[in-house]
């Protein structure tokens, strides 16, 4: 099997009529793709199927998805391909404003705010009874998350993996949404953007003991419940959009890495150091960049003592006058 990184471009049709269409192999091109078996291209198809990141803005009336665009290449490869996608990736169409999103339940990601709560008891406070007229219009009553997903398709129940925004409160917490009630939930990741996985690992790797810390409380009541794999997810730029300073409105960040500890994360960000290293390299070229040859002039001049600055002009140096004993020894000559 050819790795899908390894440099080919793979060109295939859905069927072929003879040999004669299928040119040899050339230096950067896989020509023969469609001459293997049915079997062989459905398990290449299948390998192609990556995980995405769809993120869903909870509201009390709807849920809003956003998907980066054309994320799902396999639906524009050709006919074979977006059959196999379909097959193996389980895709449904999510209606959402302003356009409809492919989800898939089994492979993709959903990122959402599961919202925190602590442990400890509210304060219970003295109950003053109060009349109080009813209010013209009463008041809506946010729906449970986990059922409005089961209104938009029964599908998303069968959720296989989820991303949760981290725990930012130093008390320790459990969410909100009833992670529980997703039967199928095989894995939870603490999104964290992959710039600062430096800064913030302690409130992501706390946020892994919350949630660890919900499942287990729940399982004293329903021992039933299988607690899944919970991890900490990097979000990072993907593609064209990696070395780019402006990336517009869309949050179009997709997993690059997962973490189970923190020397896992420590090595992450030393590769990223060094491919920014080897990118300023390749950018720059064997010149040192101009904001680099400023930066050490700046700290050059810091280091150095400033000169003094004369602010008189500049006038003709007088003769030094004589002293006492000169002027008043029998040597000394007399001036008329």
């Amino acid at each position: 099997m050819i790795p899908l990184n390894s440099g080919y471009d793979i060109v295939g049709t859905h069927s072929m009529d003879s040999a004669d269409d299928v040119s040899e192999i050339s230096s950067n091109r896989f020509t023969i793709f469609p001459r293997l078996p049915a079997e062989l291209r459905a398990k290449v198809w299948q390998a192609a199927i990556t995980p995405r990141v769809i993120r869903c803005q909870r509201t009390n009336d709807e849920n809003l998805f956003t998907a980066p665009p054309r994320s799902v290449t396999l639906f524009e490869v050709n006919r074979e391909s977006r059959n196999i996608a379909f097959l193996y990736g389980e895709f449904i169409l999510l209606s959402t404003t302003p356009c409809y999103i492919y989800f898939s339940p089994k492979i993709d990601y959903l990122l959402f705010d599961v919202g925190w709560k602590s442990l400890a008891a509210p304060p219970q406070y003295r109950r003053i009874n109060v009349v109080l007229p009813a209010p013209a219009t009463p008041p809506k009553v946010p729906q449970d998350f986990i059922v409005s997903l089961e209104a938009i398709d029964p599908a998303l129940k069968m959720l296989r993996n989820i991303m949760v925004h981290p725990n930012w409160n130093d008390q320790r917490m459990v969410p909100t949404v009833p992670l529980a009630r997703l039967p199928y939930l095989e894995r939870v990741l603490v999104a964290s953007d992959e710039k600062s996985i430096g800064l913030r690992s302690e409130v992501m790797f706390s946020t892994v003991h919350d949630i660890k810390m919900y499942y287990d409380i729940t399982r004293k009541t329903a021992p039933e419940v299988t607690t899944p794999k919970i991890a900490v997810g990097c979000l990072g730029w993907t593609g064209k959009d990696r070395w780019t300073m402006h990336h517009g409105r869309h949050d179009n960040r997709q997993l690059v890495a997962v973490f189970q500890d923190y020397a896992a994360m420590k090595e992450h960000q030393r590769l990223l150091q060094e491919e920014e290293k080897r990118f300023t390299e390749e950018r720059f070229g064997p010149r040192t960049p101009s904001f680099m040859v400023k930066l050490r002039q700046a700290r050059e001049a810091h280091s150095t003592e400033p000169k003094p600055i004369s602010i008189l002009p500049a006038t003709k140096t007088l003769p030094k006058p004589p002293t006492y004993e000169e002027a008043t020894s029998a040597d000394a000559p007399l001036k008329e």
